[in-house]
C-alpha cells in the first residue's frame, strides 16, 4: 500500500508542478500581450499626434502661402498702376509738347 500511496503522491506532485508551469506560462503570455497592447496603443497615439501636427503645419503653410500670394498680387497691381500712371503722364506731357512745338521729336505719336 505504501507504493500506491507514494505513487499517488508522486503523480499529484507532477500534476501540481505541471499546473504551476502552465499557470506561469499563461501569466507570461498575458504579460507579453499586455506589454504588446500598451506598446501598440502608445505607438498609435504617437502616430495620431504626428498626423495632427502635420495637418496643423499644412494649414499654417497654406495660410502663409495664401498671404504671400495676396501680397504679391497687391504688389503687382500697384506696380501696374504705377506703370499706367507713368505712361499716362508721359502721354500728357507729349501732348503738351506737341501743342507747344508741333514737331514730334520723340516719335511716340503718329
Amino acid at each position: 500500500m505504501g507504493t500506491l500511496l507514494s505513487g499517488k503522491n508522486l503523480m499529484q506532485g507532477y500534476r501540481s508542478y505541471l499546473k504551476s508551469q502552465m499557470e506561469e506560462k499563461s501569466w507570461k503570455r498575458r504579460e507579453q500581450f499586455s506589454s504588446a497592447l500598451t506598446s501598440a496603443r502608445t505607438s498609435y497615439q504617437n502616430t495620431q499626434t504626428a498626423i495632427d501636427a502635420d495637418n496643423k503645419a499644412d494649414i499654417v503653410k497654406k495660410q502663409n502661402q495664401r498671404c504671400f500670394r495676396d501680397d504679391n498680387k497687391k504688389m503687382m497691381e500697384e506696380k501696374e498702376e504705377k506703370i499706367r500712371s507713368f505712361q499716362k503722364t508721359e502721354i500728357e506731357q507729349e501732348k503738351r509738347l506737341i501743342k507747344i512745338d508741333p514737331i514730334n521729336w520723340s516719335r511716340t505719336l503718329s
